[in-house]
């Protein structure tokens, strides 16, 4: 099933689904149903139109995702047996680093992926505030401000994720400790209805 593609010096071939595992690295962690769901639609018309980029899995005849997840879930959801992919031999710090460039590239990244991903690249120890702000053309108080939501407590960090407070309110919460944001969330935040 594995047949190079029209342009064999990219190194495209059609993949097989079945081989083909989710990524680990991939800062995403929700994805829409309805916009899966349209993505699917397009796919059963059109195909994928840009393929995924994927990795071996060592010791298997698997690929895992390196970035393309949607159009991989999208691909499952109308049917297709196989998906164009880009298959590139990158070390564990090389895919990860990929997949979270990749996907803070976005648009619909939430401010909460954008802070985890900052922060995964800073443990990296290949970035710093400066070089995070020039590889994502942001400045660095933007870059800070994110990575201030790190701290933030699950439950204000999913009410950011859902619109339901604003950056510059997340913003003021991160500056205190766990027990105020408890206390901030539970007095003042939390739905009454609950």
């Amino acid at each position: 099933a594995e047949q190079p593609a029209a342009h064999p010096e990219t190194d495209v071939r059609l993949l097989d689904l079945n081989k083909i595992v989710n990524s680990t690295y991939n800062p995403r962690k929700n994805f829409r149903e309805d916009t899966l769901l349209e993505l699917a639609e397009s796919i059963k018309r059109q195909g994928v139109l840009q393929p995924i980029t994927v990795r071996p899995v060592d010791g298997t005849d698997r690929y895992g995702i390196v970035f393309g997840e949607r159009r991989y879930r999208a691909s499952v959801i109308a049917g297709r047996d196989e998906i164009p992919a880009i298959v590139s031999e990158l070390s564990d710090e090389e895919a990860e680093e990929m997949a979270i460039t990749e996907n803070l590239q976005r648009k619909d990244v939430t401010p909460i992926e954008e802070a985890n991903a900052y922060q995964k690249l800073m443990e990296s120890g290949r970035y710093d505030v400066q070089s995070l702000a020039e590889q994502f053309g942001k400045n660095e108080n933007y870059i800070r401000t994110r990575l201030k939501f790190v701290s933030l407590i699950p439950e204000i960090a999913e009410l950011l994720e859902k619109d339901e407070i604003t950056i510059s309110v997340a913003s003021e919460i991160c500056r205190y400790g766990t027990d105020i944001q408890k206390e901030v969330y539970y007095k003042h935040l939390k739905d009454s209805d609950s």
